[in-house]
């Protein structure tokens, strides 16, 4: 009898220290530098030189349950693969899956959705049917987004003609300004940032998505000097599962409605 009391003391004892290696010791501070995109409203973007948007929010609530504080800085999204790679941030938000990525990068749980679609000028004739109909074009992109194999392959034989720009905005404007024939963009902060600038009845965007919905994720870089990342990693993903799960980020995503 003495022996199964300890036995089942024990047995208790590894599934606590089990929990508390999955969980990272729920309540322990954790501080991770998170680079997100500092021109993708309403996801990321500053508002008098604070971090502002439904993902900066999503982090926030993701802070207050998990006791891990995140520091987010915004930059060129380009910048932000880089140092996400060369593990410059701990971290990074919305950030799109490749097999690419995954080679230095931890994908955790999910902050949005995205589908990108191809914007025009109202008036325009071109038609979407597949990348077949964008050679010969020239088509306006934001630096580090991902579009696909297929499209990039179709860059590099020249058959689309590509200009990529810094910020969506730019993107924006250079279409507007007839340098492009379309550009890729991301629905809701294309729709955002042309209602901001009064521009969103002069640009309609293509029925056809150039991507279908694919989510966005929190990240680590697996280069950060982070400890015991893959255990941080399913406790983050766990807790952005919750939220999604309990309603909290449609939530935060109504109060960016528009």
């Amino acid at each position: 009898m003495r022996h199964l009391l300890a036995w089942c003391s024990w047995a208790r004892m590894a599934g606590t220290l089990a929990l508390l290696s999955l969980f990272g010791l729920a309540h322990a501070q954790t501080r991770l530098s998170v680079a997100g995109d500092v021109a993708f409203p309403p996801y990321s973007y500053l508002v008098e030189g604070q971090p502002t948007g439904i993902d900066v929010d999503i982090l926030a609530e993701l802070s207050r349950r998990t006791g891990i504080e995140f520091d987010i800085q915004l930059m060129p999204f380009k910048r932000v693969i880089e140092t996400l790679r060369d593990g410059r941030v701990d971290a990074a938000m919305a950030v799109l899956r490749s097999a690419e990525r995954e080679s230095f990068a931890i994908f955790t749980g999910v902050l949005h959705n995205s589908t990108y679609a191809l914007f025009v000028v109202q008036g325009s004739s071109l038609s979407f049917e597949g990348l077949e109909s964008l050679r010969g074009r020239q088509v306006g992109k934001v630096r580090g987004f991902l579009m696909g194999e297929a499209f990039d392959a179709e860059v590099a034989a020249g058959k689309i003609r590509l200009s990529e720009t810094a910020t969506a905005e730019q993107t924006l404007r250079m279409l507007l300004a007839g340098r492009v024939d379309a550009i890729s963009g991301q629905v809701v902060v294309t729709r955002y940032i042309a209602r901001e600038l009064g521009l969103a009845d002069r640009i309609s965007a293509l029925p056809r998505p150039l991507l279908p919905d694919r989510p966005s994720f929190l990240v680590l870089s697996r280069q950060a000097p982070v400890p015991d990342k893959e255990a941080l990693a399913q406790r983050l993903k766990l807790a952005l599962d919750a939220m999604h799960k309990d309603g909290s980020v449609q939530r935060i995503e109504a109060r960016y409605a528009r």
